[in-house]
């Protein structure tokens, strides 16, 4: 979709000045928008990098939930043998 809006914004760009006769004057800032392009790009991945090893601290479990692991452990997460609860059937009619 990226690519797709890309491609749709530089076809849009290219008629608005190839129309209005800037040809000349694009061509001479291409390069700059290209490195500001590469510039912005890498402090994202970097940001995004950074952001990444940014890990939320855990915290020791509470005796309810340590209950609960011990629990599940020692039956080793047997199921009950009870069906799992469904809606009663309805007739319906169409």
């Amino acid at each position: 979709m990226m690519l797709i809006g890309l491609l749709l914004l530089v076809f849009v760009a290219f008629t608005a000045i190839h129309g209005s006769g800037l040809e000349q004057y694009f061509m001479n800032a291409l390069p700059g928008i290209g490195l500001l392009a590469l510039v912005w790009g890498f402090l994202r991945f970097r940001r995004a990098q950074l952001d990444r090893n940014k890990r939320l601290p855990r915290r020791p479990l509470s005796r309810d939930e340590m209950r609960v692991a011990r629990s599940k452990l020692r039956n080793g997460m047997k199921p009950t043998g009870l069906p799992a609860p469904r809606a009663p059937d309805t007739n319906l009619k169409y």
